[in-house]
């Protein structure tokens, strides 16, 4: 009898192994919103962009604190996804605009909850004609969406492309507005559209 459970208990275990289908991002392969897949950074392309990173123009200033997030799954019913999410903080002309830094460790939020969040991987992402694209075709740059942090339907975007200058880490990063809901037609993300040089703290 005891062989007989310990049967079952390997072919449970082996049973719920062959149910989780790694998808790696990027890759552009179908997948289905179901438990059973799980989109992974398998190269671990988000560990370079975790951090914090600084973009700093005279008394103007931006700081990105960036994390991988592993695992994540937005509804019981969805794929497990992992995501490059954070929090910022931004001040223009000595003014703090916003800053949502101390949500970064706070354990009640997670995912698409950060301000910063996202996980497309891009080789030619559209950019605006006032952010510059030095990359190549093989480089992968990871697009997020960034929230306001008060204004539920405002959001930007942001196009990531990560530098190493001679052992000086940076990211080069497009910001802009791409707010298109809300009752407000007025309604912006805080920091202006733009092309910005974060360097890493």
């Amino acid at each position: 009898m005891k062989q007989i459970l310990n049967i079952l208990l390997l072919l449970s275990i082996l049973s719920c192994k062959a149910q989780t289908i790694i998808v790696p991002l990027g890759s552009g392969q179908d997948f289905e919103k179901t438990p059973n897949y799980y989109l992974k950074d398998v190269n671990n392309e988000f560990g370079k962009f975790a951090g914090t990173w600084k973009y700093q123009n005279g008394n103007t200033q931006i700081i990105f604190k960036l994390k991988k997030e592993e695992h994540y799954q937005a509804a019981s019913n969805y794929n497990y996804v992992d995501l490059l999410v954070g929090e910022y903080q931004y001040i223009q002309n000595g003014v703090e605009k916003a800053n949502t830094l101390l949500d970064f460790d706070n354990l009640l939020i997670s995912g698409y909850k950060h301000k910063i969040s996202g996980r497309i991987f891009s080789h030619r992402p559209w950019l605006p004609n006032y952010c510059i694209n030095n990359s190549i075709p093989a480089e992968i740059k990871i697009e997020l969406f960034i929230n306001h942090p008060t204004q539920e339907y405002t959001e930007g975007r942001i196009v990531l492309r990560y530098v190493n200058d001679n052992g000086v880490e940076k990211l080069e990063a497009c910001i802009y507005d791409y707010t298109t809901m809300g009752d407000n037609p007025n309604a912006r993300i805080d920091i202006p559209d733009g092309y910005y040089v974060f360097v890493k703290q």
